[in-house]
């Protein structure tokens, strides 16, 4: 805060679901959300509903107060809504002695946030914005000790989950150029609703789906894969699965998968994206450029005769160049990953900033061809010297 200038931080927000800034700082669940409270060189206070201390003494804030001890129910009956929310913002500030400039973060609903900022102004209190990344930002970026635990049991159940999948998907039989289980074809839509099934036995969700793309579908990198596509022998199968605990870590991890010898052409693409990811897991360290992890892949690529994103980005008269929109290493290497499914740092060409002790990011190359499909893999690397890899499932293609 002394660096940036920030003498008091304010974040709130209605739930910490969906608000991982103030989920960070709290370090709890709080279904009806609540007001974070820090002043520069002070511990921070934690302003919840009566019913919600119980929940809020479970996290990391000691000093815990209720709306009612800076008289919310008073100061709601004598104003309307907006005006009583301003007031009741004022007292927190003013009984708290918390002084300019402020910061207020939390992701809410923009047009209340702007009005409350707003409002604040025009009572004389200074309100400055930040860029990217923000004070919580950057303390989000890089995980401590008992985060990397949290990530760490994640990929253990995300593993157990992909794992149990592809024990149901063992038991198929190629017959007549399709995969049949349990005397029905096997589609993508049965192989996501059993994967959703593990997931809840496992106590953790999948509030963005999870990817389970046979065949063409896989070309493209977020086609979740249609209901009805059939999983074919030799074509490959994109398994992206990203799942979350309750309000809180997420975890995210991809496989490709073939029934049986894959074709010629989707095997050649498979070794291109292991020996990239390989040498992308070699070179992530503390101090290493996210830009020159990236490029490095880039120039694995390209060797091979791959088009990739870095030649549309420099605008290099390649021959197939124009293919990277859709033909190739099409998108960035990575994106850390904690609270959200994609934050800082990310690896990327116009990533120009090093790596950090203790952040956790994503390790996904890809190939794409809409001619045969695609090939990804994703590890979870915790970034340090040397650094942790937190992806422990096996790299065989063949079912």
């Amino acid at each position: 805060m002394d660096r940036r200038g920030i003498k008091s931080l304010i974040v709130f927000g209605d739930s910490t679901n969906g608000n991982p800034d103030l989920c960070y700082l709290v370090g709890s669940s709080l279904p009806r959300g609540g007001i974070y409270l820090k002043r520069i060189n002070e511990d921070p206070v934690l302003v919840v509903s009566n019913i919600d201390l119980g929940n809020a003494s479970q996290g990391r804030i000691k000093k815990l107060k209720t709306y009612t001890d800076y008289g919310y129910e008073k100061i709601n009956a004598m104003y309307d809504r907006e005006e009583a929310r301003t007031r009741f913002y004022e007292k927190l500030i003013r009984d708290e002695g918390l002084r300019g400039p402020f910061v207020i973060g939390g992701k809410n609903e923009l047009a209340n946030s702007l009005l409350l900022v707003d409002s604040l102004r025009r009572r004389g209190f200074k309100i400055v914005g930040e860029k990217s990344p923000t004070i919580v930002e950057a303390a989000r970026e890089t995980k401590d000790g008992w985060e990397i635990e949290r990530l760490r049991e994640m990929g253990r159940k995300t593993a157990r989950v992909v794992e149990k999948t592809l024990a149901f998907l063992r038991k198929g039989e190629a017959r007549r150029g399709k995969i049949i289980h349990q005397g029905k074809p096997l589609t993508a839509g049965r192989v996501r609703r059993l994967i959703g099934r593990l997931l809840a036995d496992s106590g953790i969700i999948a509030p963005e789906d999870t990817i389970f793309a046979p065949g063409k579908s896989s070309a493209d990198p977020h086609n979740r894969g249609g209901d009805d596509d059939p999983v074919i022998p030799g074509e490959p199968i994109v398994y992206d699965i990203f799942p979350q605990e309750p309000d809180g870590y997420f975890f995210d991890c991809t496989r490709t998968y073939s029934y049986g010898r894959p074709n010629a052409k989707v095997k050649e693409m498979y070794d291109s994206v292991l020996e990239a990811q390989n040498l992308a897991l070699d070179l992530i360290k503390e101090g290493a450029s996210c830009k020159d992890v990236m490029l490095s892949v880039c120039n694995s690529f390209e060797s091979r005769g791959y088009p990739t994103v870095r030649q549309l980005a420099m605008r290099k008269t390649v021959k197939g160049a124009a293919e990277a929109r859709h033909r190739g290493f099409i998108h960035s290497l990575g994106h850390g990953v904690g609270l959200t499914i994609g934050e800082r740092p990310y690896l990327s060409i116009s990533s120009d900033y090093p790596l950090t002790k203790g952040m956790a990011v994503t390790v996904e190359p890809g190939l794409y061809d809409p001619r045969w499909g695609g090939v990804r893999l994703e590890d979870i690397v915790i970034v340090g010297s040397p650094s942790q890899n937190l992806t422990n499932l096996a790299k065989d293609m063949e079912l």
